[in-house]
């Protein structure tokens, strides 16, 4: 969107605060247009130098209406591509590979395990049943632990070890977090003298407050930039009154970030993050929070559908390969088993399908047990 058309924001916010809706904020405008101007007029003859021809005006409307549709379809295509990064999938991987460690070393553990208790205990008739359905349990939550460990990823600032002491030492810190937590407009974020901010991984919320006598959008300045907002009022005198002044800690998506007037309570302010990543505060000048104590958690639904596919995948064979059921891979084989049981040569011709009697090696080699085998070749 160019600058020329940027410059009216402030005068057309105007209107649309004072309106409340889009609905009395086209009528005003078309009303002005009705007016001051010969846009509705009907040009009767070729020589009449106002007004437009017929359907000429109407084209006009609906030209510039087509115009900005395709720019939000254009914007709205790019969000759908955001969301598929190539960091997202490189995020995804990592996090399905070292789901799949957390898997076997939890397996390998188990074995051991149960090699030692073996070992140690020769009299096995004497032995309590191993709570499978408690190690089954165990594991999943190792996995989903590490799971939600490595959703918080990269996006959470890294300090230095001193940085990370002094802040774990401070009981404080920790205490106001706690504060900050319980409320939804200081969630992820914290409360100040005539402010409190909140933030998701995406965007951050900003709720201003202002005295109760303004009531009306005319009566607010908001100037956001890309690394800075300032935002101010009139006085019961008509002076201009700084509410907030300084630059941001990141960069913000200028064009994204929207304002609310709430009249005589407060400013809402919405900016959206430019980079996913959470902010410790709002300006450079405010005091920073613990992001260590705050729910930087990241749901699986985050990532695009063929890594959660693969992530589910791995769980569900762990689920499988614990209760000794086959796991995805050799469910497959079976189905296909399954199907050339009967078939004209098979060995096991007429007999009932039993998976036992086969060997399913790691590369997909099919083999028939020895003692199978040997019963069919006798």
């Amino acid at each position: 969107m160019d600058d020329k058309n940027q410059q009216y924001d402030n005068l057309l916010i105007g209107i649309l605060q004072n309106e409340g809706n889009i609905s009395g904020f086209l009528d005003a405008v078309f009303g002005f247009l009705f007016r001051r101007t010969d846009y509705f007029r009907i040009m009767k003859s070729k020589t009449d130098k106002l007004g437009f021809l017929p359907g000429t005006a109407s084209n006009l409307m609906v030209s510039a209406f087509k115009k900005y549709e395709k720019i939000a379809t254009g914007d709205e295509q790019k969000k759908d591509k955001g969301h598929k990064t190539e960091r997202d999938k490189e995020k995804a991987s990592t996090v399905t590979q070292q789901t799949k460690n957390v898997s076997d070393t939890t397996s390998k553990h188990m074995e051991v395990s149960n090699e030692k208790k073996t070992s140690n205990r020769p009299n096995q008739d004497t032995e309590k049943p191993l709570n499978t359905s408690a190690e089954q349990s165990n594991t999943e939550v190792k996995v989903q632990s590490k799971l939600q460990q490595d959703m918080k990823d990269d996006s959470v600032p890294q300090k230095s070890n001193s940085e990370n002491i002094e802040q774990e030492a401070n009981p404080e810190l920790a205490r106001q977090q706690a504060i900050y937590q319980a409320s939804s407009e200081s969630y992820n974020g914290a409360i100040r003298d005539n402010y409190s901010w909140s933030q998701s991984i995406t965007d951050l919320d900003i709720c201003l407050k202002i005295p109760n006598y303004i009531k009306k959008g005319k009566d607010i300045k908001v100037c956001i930039e890309k690394k800075h907002i300032k935002v101010s009022h009139k006085d019961e005198s008509g002076q201009m009154v700084e509410l907030m002044n300084g630059e941001l800690c990141w960069e913000i998506n200028k064009e994204e970030s929207i304002w609310n007037l709430v009249p005589a309570e407060h400013i809402l302010i919405n900016l959206d993050k430019k980079q996913e990543r959470w902010w410790e505060a709002i300006l450079t000048t405010e005091p920073k929070i613990n992001v260590q104590k705050i729910d930087a958690s990241r749901p699986m639904t985050d990532l695009d559908d063929e890594s959660q596919t693969k992530i589910e995948e791995m769980m569900f064979n762990e689920r499988q390969k614990k209760l000794g059921l086959p796991q995805s891979h050799e469910k497959k084989v079976h189905d296909v088993l399954a199907q050339a049981w009967n078939a004209e040569g098979s060995p096991f011709k007429g007999q009932p399908f039993d998976p036992s009697k086969l060997n399913v090696g790691q590369g997909g080699m099919i083999t028939i047990n020895d003692s199978e085998a040997n019963k069919n070749s006798s």
